[in-house]
């Protein structure tokens, strides 16, 4: 893969993720402060319900075709033919699946009927995503960037709409389904310009076995990132889905961090794990270090800041999603410590140990949810997400260690960790200003701390700044 082709993909990921996402914690942070916990925790409820159930309509064929497409786009045409194939017909059967179970769930009529609306919803955006995994295998991630980013802008526009309107939360459904609908036609007409989808079902029985591995542990990981919601939703009451739900996002909105680099470089990763294993771990390490320099420092932030930042964004009506929001923080700490090292597993074609890592994760968060759940509410789940967390970190690190290579993480942290107690300590000294003038003079010696002490991450500095510098010339 080209230099000049990678950092397209990554300046096209990056900036749409970043304008995407910023609008989704706008419209997020509108929409929970419009609704309040109660309707917020009906809609957050939905959600879940609906989203853990369409998990179960790819079974890895996306990342197959991913993986296979990006050694050989020959195999392009046939693998999302059939991966679209086999989607449409799984979702019909999810999505009945969902209206009979919706009842005995014991969700009202609202609920319900979110349900009907997100989950046609769900099952058009899990078609949108195929046809994205079909550009990120030909190294085009940039025009999935783009749709992404207009789907989101939509919706976003929509809801803010349905707000201004003092519309219901069953409005707010109604503008996803209406927005993928479009983005739906829109790439269907893209695609069928660039490629001739062929449907082959001699090989579909092959593809889903190859593909298992990686759904298997696809539906384990976002079945852990979402069955807490679905567990409160139905043994406590709405407003504490909402409470939860409100510190959650909050945090869970951050990983999109490590999802653009882990995206831009999978083909990269895959090729590597073919060809060389020494700069396969090199460039592991090298991403390990720097998502810490990220999850770290900004797990630290949102631990001293929450309480002036969830009053600042939701105008005080969440004040008991704080103490919530202090455990969860170090969710996105653990979780970018933990992105690298189960990317070397799917990459070098240990898929299922990773499977297996986080089919015990998903099993003992749901026991840990249901243990705790009953007698500490939702500060059980809080602390069963932390736990579960540290648990796939040391195992991702332990089967690695044993299985692939020495990889050679903990030299990367003293540095990290000292500057973000240094921050740490500066934050809490000006947690009576605003948040964000807080966060940002933390952030400035954080990153002066850091330049100060390591020398890869003033080579960082130093290349952004010539190409800061450029950029400024060339506009100039």
């Amino acid at each position: 893969m080209e230099l000049k082709l990678v950092l397209k993909n990554a300046a096209a990921l990056s900036m749409a993720s970043v304008l995407a996402k910023a609008i989704a914690a706008i419209v997020g942070i509108a929409v929970t402060r419009y609704l309040g916990p109660g309707p917020f925790g009906q809609y957050s409820s939905a959600y879940a319900f609906v989203s853990t159930f369409i998990l179960f309509t790819d079974f890895g064929l996306s990342q197959l075709m991913v993986q296979d497409g990006s050694r050989d786009e020959r195999v392009l045409p046939v693998a999302l033919g059939n991966t679209l194939l086999f989607r449409i017909a799984a979702s019909a059967v999810v999505y009945i699946a969902m209206l009979v179970l919706m009842h005995p769930a014991g969700y009202d009529a609202t609920v319900q009927t979110m349900v009907v609306i997100l989950g046609l919803a769900s099952i058009l955006n899990a078609l949108d995503a195929s046809i994205y995994n079909y550009y990120q295998a030909k190294q085009l991630m940039y025009v999935a960037a783009g749709y992404q980013f207009l789907s989101m802008f939509l919706i976003g526009g929509l809801t803010v709409l349905v707000v201004m309107a003092r519309g219901s939360v069953v409005s707010i459904a109604w503008t996803h389904l209406a927005t993928f609908a479009l983005i739906s036609l829109l790439l269907y007409r893209a695609v069928s310009q660039d490629l001739r989808l062929r449907a082959d079902l001699g090989q579909l029985p092959f593809m889903l076995k190859r593909g298992l591995g990686f759904g298997i542990a696809y539906i384990f990981y976002n079945v852990y990132f979402q069955i807490a919601s679905v567990i409160i939703s139905i043994m406590r009451t709405p407003a504490e889905v909402g409470i939860y739900s409100a510190a959650y996002r909050l945090v869970s909105i951050l990983l999109f961090i490590p999802g653009i680099l882990t995206s831009v470089l999978y083909p990269v990763l895959y090729q590597l794990g073919v060809t060389s294993q020494e700069k396969h771990r090199e460039t592991i390490e090298k991403i390990f270090k720097v998502l810490s320099a990220v999850g770290i420092p900004g797990s630290v932030l949102l631990f001293v800041l929450a309480q002036p930042l969830l009053a600042w964004l939701y105008a005080r009506r969440f004040a008991e999603s704080v103490p919530i929001m202090m455990i969860l923080s170090w969710f996105f700490a653990l979780e970018c410590l933990s992105f690298s090292l189960g990317d070397v597993l799917t990459t070098t074609d240990r898929q299922w140990s990773r499977t297996w890592i986080q089919g015990i994760a998903a099993a003992g968060n749901i026991l840990l949810n249901l243990l705790l759940i009953p007698s500490y509410g939702i500060y059980g789940s809080a602390w069963a997400t932390i736990a579960t967390e540290v648990f796939v970190f040391g195992a991702y690190y332990w089967v690695v260690r044993r299985r692939v290579y020495r990889v050679r993480i903990w030299r990367q942290l003293p540095v990290v960790v000292g500057a973000s107690l240094v921050m740490g300590a500066v934050a809490f000294a000006l947690r009576s200003l605003h948040p964000v003038v807080a966060a940002g003079f933390a952030g400035v010696v954080y990153l002066a701390v850091l330049l100060a002490a390591d020398r890869d991450f003033r080579r960082i500095g130093s290349y952004a700044w010539r190409q800061g510098a450029r950029l400024g010339k060339v506009r100039g």
